[in-house]
C-alpha cells in the first residue's frame, strides 16, 4: 500500500528499533513486511481465541493534545509486553502544523502512526486504518473520542469476517454549543455499539446512562498520574525566574487549554478580586487555544479588569512541572471536564486547588480538605475561597500535604494500567472473569 495515495504520515519503528519517518511514502510499509511477511495465517480468524492482547490506541485531536493524550501516550510505553502489544494511530487536520503528539511518541519509541485528513471525514483515513489493522494483527481497538470510535465502528463494519473488539473511554464532552452536542449524541449512539466502554468519573458515567448508554457496559476508571515524575523534590527552577515573579504573592496559576468550556472569564473576573486585597498578587495562565481568537478575549478582559499587568499568557509549556511549581495555588473555573489532569497534577505538585463543580474535577478534590469547590461561574465564592487560603499558611500547608497523600494513595497510574490491562483481557476472554473482577471490582460501576 502506498501511504501517498492516503495521504498519511507515518511514523513507524521497524523490527530493527529504528525510528523512522516519511511524509507521502509507501517504502516504509514495504520495509516492514519485507522484514515480516503478512499472509491469510497471520490474521486471526473469527473463530480464533487471542493469545495476546493487540490493541490498536485510535485519537483524533490537534496541536500537542491534552490530557487524554499525556495517559494515551504514557500507557503505551507502560503496558507489560507480556500482555499488551500496542499500536498508536492519531487522525490529525492536514492543516494543523502545530501538531506535535508525532514527536512525542516518537521520544518513547512507540510504533506511532500519523493519519493526515483533509476534510470532516475523510473515507481515505478508513482505509488506512485497515492497513494497520491488518498488519499488526489488531483484535482490540480503543476509541477515545467521537472521530476516532466512528472510524473503529465502521472498520468493524467493513472487516466483518474478523474478531475485532471496540472499547472506547468517555474522557468527556467538553465542546459548547449545538456543534459540541451533535458530537456528542453521535458518539453517545456508537457506544452502544461497542463492546465495552471506559468512563473516567462516575459524573461521565451517569452522563452516558442518562443518555440511554446501558450502565452494564460501563466501568469506571479514573486518571491516574505518575507521582515519581510528578514531584515538587524533582523542579530544579519554575517560572518565578523567567517572568520575575519571586517577590509576587499569591501566585494564582491555570494549566490546561485556552477554550470557552474553561470559563477563563470567570478565572479572569475571580483574579481581579484577589488583586484588590492582595496588591503584589499575580495571575499565570499556561497553554494555549485551537486558535488565538479566545486568547485574544482574555486579554481584552484582563486589560478592562485592570489586572493584564499582573496577568501572564506564557503560552503552551512541554515541560509542566517548573510551571505547577511556580504556583502558590492552582484554580480550574471549568464548565465541562470529564477529569482533569491538571487537577491530578497540581495535587501531586502540593498545590492547594479551587476548582468549579464540574464533572469530574469534584471527585478528585475534597471540599475543605484538598481545596474548595465551588459552583459554576461563582465569581466572588472563587475568589473568597482563594482569599481565604491566601491568608493562611497553616492551612495551605495542610491542603498541600493532603492533596499529595490522597494522588499517591488513590491516583497512581501504575496501578489504573494494571486495571486497564486487565479490562482488555477480560473483554477478549483472555483471563477467567472472576480473576478479573477479584482484582479489578473497585473500578466497576
Amino acid at each position: 500500500m502506498d501511504y501517498r495515495k492516503w495521504g498519511c504520515q507515518v511514523a513507524q519503528k521497524d523490527l530493527r528499533g529504528e525510528a523512522r519517518e516519511r511524509s507521502t511514502s509507501g517504502g516504509i510499509l514495504s520495509q516492514y513486511v519485507g522484514a515480516r511477511r503478512l499472509s491469510a495465517t497471520t490474521h486471526m480468524s473469527a473463530f480464533q481465541r487471542p493469545e495476546k492482547v493487540r490493541l490498536l490506541e485510535l485519537r483524533n485531536t490537534y496541536k500537542w493534545g491534552g490530557g487524554p493524550d499525556k495517559t494515551i501516550l504514557l500507557s503505551a510505553e507502560r503496558h507489560y509486553r507480556s500482555r499488551v502489544e500496542v499500536v498508536v494511530a492519531y487522525i490529525r487536520d492536514v492543516r494543523d502544523h502545530e501538531f506535535s503528539i508525532g514527536d512525542k511518541a516518537r521520544a518513547k519509541g512507540l510504533t506511532f502512526y500519523e493519519i493526515e485528513e483533509r476534510g470532516k471525514f475523510d473515507p481515505r483515513v478508513l482505509k488506512a486504518l485497515k492497513e494497520i489493522v491488518l498488519r499488526h494483527s489488531i483484535n482490540l481497538i480503543h476509541g477515545h473520542d467521537h472521530k476516532s470510535d466512528l472510524f473503529a465502528y465502521l472498520l468493524r463494519r467493513w472487516l466483518w469476517r474478523r474478531q475485532l473488539t471496540l472499547l472506547a473511554t468517555a474522557h468527556a464532552w467538553v465542546m459548547l454549543g449545538l456543534k459540541g452536542e451533535i458530537y456528542r449524541r453521535l458518539d453517545l449512539s456508537l457506544m452502544r455499539r461497542f463492546d465495552h466502554l471506559i468512563a473516567v468519573s462516575h459524573a461521565t458515567r451517569d452522563e452516558m446512562v442518562d443518555a440511554g448508554v446501558p450502565s452494564s457496559l460501563i466501568s469506571v476508571i479514573h486518571n491516574g498520574i505518575d507521582t515519581e515524575a510528578w514531584a515538587p523534590k524533582r523542579v530544579a527552577s519554575t517560572l518565578r525566574e523567567e517572568l520575575n515573579l519571586q517577590q509576587a504573592f499569591p501566585v494564582i496559576g491555570y494549566v490546561g487549554r485556552l477554550m470557552p468550556e474553561k470559563d477563563l472569564e470567570t478565572w479572569l473576573r475571580a483574579a481581579a478580586l484577589i488583586w484588590q486585597e492582595y496588591p503584589e498578587a499575580r495571575f499565570v495562565l499556561v497553554g494555549e487555544g485551537k486558535d488565538n481568537s479566545y486568547l485574544a478575549r482574555l486579554k481584552e478582559l484582563a486589560a478592562e479588569l485592570r489586572i493584564a499587568e499582573r496577568t501572564y499568557f506564557p503560552g503552551y509549556r512541554s515541560n509542566l512541572p517548573p510551571v505547577y511549581a511556580s504556583f502558590d495555588l492552582f484554580l480550574l473555573s471549568s464548565r465541562r471536564e470529564g477529569l482533569p489532569n491538571s487537577i491530578l497534577e497540581a495535587m501531586a505538585m502540593g498545590l492547594p486547588v479551587v476548582t468549579t463543580d464540574v464533572a469530574g474535577a469534584k471527585e478528585l478534590v475534597l471540599d475543605g480538605q484538598t481545596g474548595y469547590v465551588l459552583p459554576q461561574g461563582d465569581v466572588y465564592g472563587v475568589a473568597n475561597a482563594l482569599i481565604t487560603l491566601a491568608k493562611s499558611e497553616p492551612l495551605r500547608q495542610q491542603m498541600s500535604r493532603a492533596g499529595r497523600q490522597r494522588v499517591e494513595r488513590e491516583f497512581s497510574f501504575e496501578t489504573r494500567l494494571r486495571r486497564i490491562e486487565n479490562l482488555y483481557e477480560e473483554i477478549l476472554g483472555l483471563q477467567p472473569v472472576s480473576a478479573i473482577r477479584n482484582e479489578s471490582a473497585e473500578i466497576v460501576s
